[in-house]
């Protein structure tokens, strides 16, 4: 009973927000919705349809293809603080000709987009991506993501591609001419052996972003080249792999100025500057060095620009980076019946929220 009746007032509440055809999926035979399976859903919905995928307990096993159709996918989030406690987990998304789709609140072990036509004007945010990859199309925004790894092919770049306000744990590699690819106001946490948070970068506009780790390392690989850097922080002095190294965002073959290099930024609570922290606080303290610092006067970092990472609960509460998508979402259902006779009206208490 609790959770049909979540199920029901997450779409009544969310429909509102939304003027085409909405459509449901739940994998729990406990919490029904119209549909047992996404692809499913995707199959049934026509150009401009929103489909809200439930959180569950269990893993949405499937590898979902989107082709010639845009849709809205939203799914409950990655990380949940209600009394629920279930997420949206995928295996994987696969995008073809499907311009205009937008993705947001889900676990995902991967997203790509391939084919002819390729896809474009599609907008990723929210979500905790271990794999992304790009073929072509334009007008791609991601942001507010945790992403393990992202990667733009060498013989179709994707063009007028926009990387804001992301947690990266892994590596970002964007092949060939990357004239319109902006990369703003990202966090870089870089823990693989061997890694590099930058692989093979070239012509693009990289700027506000903070690169740490808890051990020298180059950030950047020999690779990158003819990038404009500005106003970016390495912790460390060892920047980009080359012989010899290195040492400046704006050296050798890269340009640009105002970057902070060997700079601790100074955030307000973090221990571990490798492996991301779901109660560290990676605010910066108001002594922080690149504090309004920004070619646009606001925090370098994750918390500046357009794009501010949105909080899902107090700082240290293990949820301040994990908000759910912005649409109204329960978090507390009470049934007030222990019992129900014929003709017995059912009493509900529902609480909701709006993290925008």
């Amino acid at each position: 009973m609790k959770r049909l009746v979540t199920l029901t007032l997450f779409t009544l509440l969310a429909s509102f927000y939304c003027l085409a055809t909405i459509r449901t999926v739940s994998n729990n035979p406990l919490n029904p919705a119209q549909f047992q399976t996404i692809q499913a859903a995707v199959d049934a919905a026509v150009v401009g349809d929103t489909i809200y995928v439930n959180a569950s307990a269990l893993i949405y096993n499937e590898h979902v293809q989107i082709t010639n159709k845009k849709l809205v996918m939203i799914g409950a989030g990655y990380q949940s603080s209600n009394q629920f406690g279930f997420i949206t987990a995928l295996n994987s998304f696969f995008l073809r000709n499907a311009s205009g789709t937008v993705i947001c609140g889900f676990n995902l072990n991967g997203l790509s987009s391939f084919g002819t036509p390729s896809s474009s004007d599609v907008r990723v945010f929210r979500n905790n991506i271990g794999s992304l990859a790009i073929e072509g199309g334009s007008n791609w925004v991601i942001y507010n993501n945790f992403i393990t790894f992202l990667q733009n092919n060498a013989v179709t770049t994707t063009s007028f591609l926009s990387i804001l306000n992301n947690i990266f744990r892994g590596s970002m590699i964007i092949q060939g001419n990357a004239s319109t690819v902006v990369v703003d106001h990202n966090l870089f946490l870089n823990s693989s052996p061997g890694g590099y948070g930058f692989n093979l970068i070239q012509f693009a506009t990289i700027t506000n972003n903070i690169f740490v780790s808890s051990n020298p390392r180059n950030f950047i690989d020999g690779g990158t080249k003819f990038n404009n850097f500005n106003n970016n922080l390495s912790l460390f002095n060892t920047l980009i792999s080359a012989n010899p190294p290195t040492n400046s965002f704006a050296g050798g073959p890269n340009a640009g100025g105002g970057n902070f290099v060997g700079v601790n930024p100074l955030f307000v609570n973090v221990t571990d500057n490798d492996v991301y922290d779901r109660n560290a606080n990676y605010r910066l303290q108001s002594g922080s060095p690149v504090k309004n610092a920004g070619t646009d006067g606001t925090d370098l970092g994750i918390y500046g620009g357009s794009y501010p990472f949105p909080s899902g609960g107090a700082p240290g509460s293990g949820f301040d980076t994990s908000a759910p998508p912005p649409i109204p979402q329960v978090t507390s259902v009470n049934v007030q019946n222990s019992s129900l006779t014929p003709g017995t009206q059912l009493r509900v208490t529902i609480q909701a929220t709006v993290t925008n």
